[in-house]
């Protein structure tokens, strides 16, 4: 009697079932994606999450004033709102915390201070540091405006909760990848139970296990503008946007995958100038149908990504990443994702695509 095996034909898609990693993220030590890798293309995703390891990625790509502005707004807006953060335990693994709520203006102060305590990067750095300064007590101000009176405030109030996709939650998509998708909620609004119609949103069915609302937080502040006679830079006063970025999108479909697509999505930004809210009433991008076809679109990246290092996943990990090389296109003239390199860091990773 003569046996067949049968071939898979996407054997990827057999790790999965199986629920191992596969064979070429055992080699390059991953094991998850996430929205903000989305927002890479794909080399600068390669370099900065495959070739780099996180302590690497952390010593060489420096934060900026922006961003360290951002966690100061989000700060005061949830340690001042929580009943419940997330937040690394004794055994480096994020749990929920019981949360007191701190009072405002001393929690304002409190990060102000810290925010204070950010060593910028460059002289352009250190003039966006002290206008963000200033620009920060009227973002939280407006912040605190959109979540009680625009989205309206719903307890319990959870906060950075992580949430992890894996074939297990997302059936029904069209070839999901094999590695977990992890991410971090910024505002989940009620828990217990659907208690009433939102201002913007009519309320979907769900089980008692699902918030009310996910609410995505995003800042912006003054870009810098000329130099004056004196000197100094001017800055330019930036209004909320009036559409979303696609990446932010992205990052909202994440979110609400977790919860089935059952759960209405905010996504929130806020300036010195005011607030905007996007809904499924004034976007398409986060209706159900917007939302999940986002959602497939990440996923479609993510599982590009692996069919590329499962090529040469016999091989070697610097071999699996010369491999990759070879066929992602470096896209150097990107408009951002190669600007926080330090130059001999950057010129390394040009000779990588033989561009010197």
């Amino acid at each position: 009697m003569t046996l067949t095996t049968k071939v898979s034909d996407d054997p990827l898609k057999d790790i999965q079932k199986k629920k191992l990693l596969p064979l070429f993220a055992q080699k390059l030590s991953i094991n998850h994606f996430s929205p903000s890798q989305f927002a890479k293309p794909d080399a600068s995703w390669l370099i900065e999450y495959v070739w780099m390891n996180q302590e690497t990625r952390r010593r060489i790509l420096k934060p900026n004033a922006a961003m360290a502005a951002g966690i100061c707004v989000g700060n005061v807006l949830q340690n001042v709102l929580a009943d419940e953060i997330w937040k690394l335990n004794s055994a480096k693994k994020l749990s929920p915390v019981k949360w007191t709520k701190l009072k405002k203006e001393e929690c304002l102060q409190e990060e102000l201070e810290k925010y204070k305590n950010y060593i910028p990067t460059d002289d352009n750095d250190r003039t966006k540091h002290q206008k963000y300064l200033e620009e920060i007590p009227q973002l939280v101000t407006n912040g605190f405006k959109a979540l009680n009176e625009e989205i309206g405030l719903a307890s319990p109030v959870i906060c950075e909760k992580q949430i992890s996709l894996t074939s297990d939650n997302i059936d029904g998509f069209f070839l999901p990848c094999s590695l977990s998708i992890v991410g971090r909620s910024d505002f989940e609004f009620g828990g217990s139970v659907f208690g009433g119609k939102s201002p913007h949103e009519t309320s979907p069915t769900a089980t008692a296990a699902f918030p009310q609302k996910l609410i995505e937080l995003k800042t912006k502040y003054s870009r810098l503008g000329k130099i004056k006679k004196d000197g100094s830079r001017s800055f330019v006063k930036v209004a909320p946007p009036t559409t979303p970025s696609f990446n932010h999108l992205i990052q909202c479909a994440c979110y609400a995958a977790y919860y089935q697509f059952k759960v209405p999505v905010y996504l929130l930004y806020v300036t010195e100038q005011g607030y905007k809210v996007f809904t499924s009433n004034n976007c398409p991008g986060l209706t159900v149908e917007g939302l999940k076809k986002n959602f497939q679109i990440m996923l479609n990246v993510f599982r590009r990504r692996e069919k590329i290092l499962a090529l040469n996943e016999d091989k070697t990990k610097e071999e699996i990443i010369a491999g990759a090389i070879e066929i992602m296109d470096p896209m150097f003239d990107h408009p951002w994702c190669w600007n926080n390199y330090p130059k001999d860091v950057l010129q390394e990773i040009k000779s990588m695509w033989g561009v010197v």
